[in-house]
């Protein structure tokens, strides 16, 4: 199936990573994006005399078409992108397939197919690493500027408050709005204030210690309707029942993603379910959030940090 738009852009960026000041960089960017692409992935190097006509192309072949002449120093070209991806990768290879496996990359002797362990760690460990680098940064990018959409409240607020929010002053312009700051192990309660009203709500939290999704979920928010999404933790939900709420355990910076869409996300592991009460956002379940994002295309993002400190630090801050 043709790649994602999310493994197209890791392919390009590592790509670009490797090949910027080689020589003959076009060459190998060609081939690299060939080689170590899924879509090419049952693709022979080059035409072998058993192969019969009418099968699919070779490598070579598809780079024919483009550099004349190249199909002769396939296996040299192969080479080359080989070193060059061990050049620049070399720790993080090392350290995850291990020095037996490095050194048949590095030296696999007559037909040893050496490409193939790369493009299985190339996929299989470092594209979920770059996944998990880039998610959250590429979600904050896309934020919608709006430094209210979530407020949090603790229950002497709720009780005798006179507004129905905090009120949040005016920051000066800044690249960056500032975090809300709230009181270490004290329960809160979040206010969401959203504009979109139809359609389903995405809560995600990057905090000190771990990332899940607040939203749909069994601990906050077992209906991710965004009508019914105003105060939570939802009644249903454990928290609420608990009367913890929004706890914060550790003191630092908390992250919380918002994402607004119109049709609901068709993934198993964000029902609500008491077996992981808000499902913890790991590299695989990352790259399906990506992918279902591209599907839909029409979604809005709300971002804000909070910072949590104890009372001490609250009060001299």
């Amino acid at each position: 199936m043709p790649l994602t738009a999310t493994q197209q852009q890791f392919l390009s960026e590592i790509t670009d990573d490797i090949f910027m000041e080689e020589k003959d960089s076009e060459k190998l960017r060609d081939f690299f994006s060939l080689r170590y692409n899924p879509d090419y992935y049952n693709y022979q190097n080059k035409k072998k005399s058993s192969q019969e006509d009418g099968e699919k192309k070779t490598i070579s072949e598809l780079l024919n078409e483009k550099w004349t002449g190249i199909g002769s120093t396939i296996q040299r070209t192969s080479k080359q992108v080989r070193d060059c991806l061990v050049n620049k990768y070399s720790e993080e290879i090392l350290n995850d397939l291990g020095e037996e496996e490095f050194n048949f990359i590095k030296n696999p002797g007559t037909g040893g197919r050496f490409w193939k362990p790369l493009y299985n760690w190339l996929w299989e460990q470092k594209f979920p690493r770059w996944v998990d680098d880039n998610f959250f940064p590429f979600l904050e990018k896309e934020a919608v500027p709006n430094q209210d959409w979530i407020n949090f409240r603790d229950d002497e607020e709720m009780l005798y408050g006179k507004e129905n929010r905090l009120y949040i002053p005016k920051p000066p312009k800044k690249e960056e709005q500032p975090p809300l700051k709230l009181s270490l192990k004290k329960p809160y309660w979040a206010l969401i204030n959203l504009p979109e009203r139809d359609g389903y709500l995405l809560l995600l939290n990057r905090g000190v210690v771990s990332r899940c999704v607040v939203c749909p979920s069994y601990a906050f928010a077992v209906d991710y309707h965004l009508e019914k999404i105003g105060l939570l933790p939802q009644q249903e939900s454990l928290t609420y029942e608990l009367g913890c709420r929004f706890t914060f355990e550790k003191e630092g910076v908390e992250k919380f993603v918002a994402i607004a869409f119109r049709q609901p996300l068709d993934l198993e592991w964000l029902k609500p379910n008491e077996e992981e009460a808000a499902p913890e956002l790991t590299g695989e379940r990352m790259q399906d959030l990506w992918q279902e994002l591209e599907n839909q295309g029409n979604w809005r993002v709300y971002s804000q940090q909070v910072e949590v400190a104890g009372e001490d630090d609250l009060k001299t801050a």
